[in-house]
């Protein structure tokens, strides 16, 4: 009876959890005087459309991925309760745990409350790859810009055809770098250079950012000079932070192996004294 009581709790709960969330979104999508397959594009658009969750490139639109969230959770739900009550499901606790775990670890969101929930460690991994791999387009950059004003000797350039032609080489900062293009087209150089700084986020798109800013004011040899001495200091930072990475790495074998030495003194010491104690029958066993 118990049992009976909390699946029709539980079920009232997934009910009116489900019908607010659907209300709530297709309040803003239908329409009014419009035909039954006017109102179904309009769902499919706004399902497709609003919040967007973004990982390694990939988006999802938030209202699909709550859609299949809570109806696989409901189905598990719904199944679980309906198998304590058909034949007393011995891991019914289990599996109710383990749904309010998913349930909680799946949420769309960094933090609830003070706690932190899987999304911000899922979404700070794809910043830092994404980082990672926009800085490798930065290096490509930097190097056929040099490759490009050594071949183009003291020929003027303009900033616009030099960003055209990074244009060309880039692929995952592409879109960052069109936008750019595109202020940079309308005499906002200073917003353009803002926006491709903030978009990026290293260190490494604000050194570049500031390069580009000079693009128009200096000519290709002093451009190529500045741009080796910040290739020369980006070799120079990576080195110095692998040397970081292998030093904190050698530590930690090294702590290790101290541990690992303990152990086998202790229980080496552990052995001969029991044998000690044992041979003077100060031990029973």
């Amino acid at each position: 009876m118990v049992f009976k009581i909390i699946y029709f709790v539980l079920i009232f709960i997934t009910a009116a959890g489900s019908i607010g969330f659907f209300t709530r979104g297709a309040l803003g999508i239908l329409p009014s005087g419009k035909g039954r397959f006017g109102i179904v594009a309009r769902v499919k658009k706004g399902l497709a459309a609003g919040e967007v969750l973004s990982f390694g490139g990939v988006n999802i639109p938030l209202s699909r991925y709550q859609a299949v969230r809570f109806t696989v959770l409901g189905i598990w739900l719904i199944g679980t309760v309906l198998l304590k009550i058909a034949k007393d499901l011995p891991s019914f606790r289990m599996q109710l745990f383990l749904i309010v775990i998913l349930f909680i670890a799946t949420t769309p969101k960094s933090k609830m409350g003070r706690i932190k929930l899987p999304f911000l460690y899922v979404n700070d991994f794809f910043k830092k790859r994404d980082r990672e791999e926009s800085n490798r387009e930065i290096y490509r950059t930097i190097s056929m810009l040099i490759n490009l004003f050594t071949i183009k000797g003291e020929v003027a350039l303009g900033s616009n055809y030099i960003l055209e032609e990074v244009i060309k080489t880039t692929k995952i900062t592409k879109p960052v770098y069109l936008k750019m293009l595109s202020l940079w087209n309308m005499n906002k150089q200073e917003e353009a250079a803002s926006y491709f700084a903030t978009a990026i986020g290293t260190k490494e798109a604000r050194d570049l950012a500031n390069i580009f800013l000079k693009l128009d004011h200096l000519r290709p040899g002093e451009l190529k000079g500045q741009l080796i001495n910040y290739q020369n200091n980006i070799k120079t930072e990576r080195i110095t932070a692998r040397e970081r990475v292998n030093e904190r790495n050698g530590n930690l074998i090294y702590i290790l192996a101290i541990v690992s030495a303990v152990v086998v003194l202790l229980n080496f010491l552990v052995v001969v004294l029991t044998d000690v104690f044992a041979s003077y029958n100060l031990l029973s066993f």
